[in-house]
C-alpha cells in the first residue's frame, strides 16, 4: 500500500489528506491539531484519513512539501528562518506546488492581509482563529462535506 493511503474500517484503501501546518508557536499547533483531529472524526468517519504534519518555519515546510504530497498548507506569516510570505512566493513558483491550496493565518494587519492575497493564497484567516473558522475553512478547501 502507498505511505498516503491508510485502511477504513472495511479494510478497504482510502486517501490520506495531508495538512501540513506551518507554525512556530506551540500552543497555537496544539490548538490546530486537536481541531483538524476534531474535523476526521466527525465529518470523514473512515472515508479518508486526515494526516496533520507541522513544520516550524518556511524553510523546514518547503522541504517537507518537496519530498512528499500534500492537500492543504496553513501557514502562519510571521516566523523566523523562512516567513510565510516568502513561503507562499516558493510554492506559487514551484510548477509542481503552484496549485496546492495554502490558508494565511496571521495576526497582521490589512496589510499583511493585502500581501498575502496578492502571493496568491485561497484564504486569509486574522488570528485569533475560531474553532468553527478553522474547521469550516480546511472543508471547504479539501471539498469535505
Amino acid at each position: 500500500m502507498a505511505p498516503d493511503q491508510a485502511q477504513n474500517a472495511s479494510g478497504a484503501a482510502a486517501a490520506a489528506l495531508r495538512v501540513l501546518i506551518v507554525e512556530d508557536n506551540p500552543h497555537i499547533i496544539e490548538m490546530y491539531s486537536y481541531v483538524l483531529k476534531k474535523l476526521a472524526a466527525t465529518t470523514l468517519k473512515g472515508s479518508s484519513q486526515l494526516e496533520v504534519h507541522f513544520a516550524a518555519d518556511g524553510h523546514a515546510a518547503l522541504t517537507m512539501l518537496r519530498s512528499q504530497p500534500f492537500a492543504l498548507v496553513m501557514t502562519d506569516l510571521y516566523m523566523p528562518v523562512m516567513d510565510g510570505f516568502q513561503l507562499i512566493e516558493s510554492i506559487r513558483a514551484d510548477g509542481a506546488l503552484s496549485a496546492l491550496p495554502v490558508v494565511a493565518i496571521s495576526a497582521g494587519g490589512e496589510d499583511a492581509k493585502a500581501r498575502a492575497l496578492k502571493l496568491g493564497v485561497n484564504m486569509f484567516m486574522k488570528k485569533p482563529v475560531r474553532f468553527a473558522e478553522v474547521m469550516d475553512t480546511v472543508k471547504q478547501l479539501l471539498k469535505i462535506a
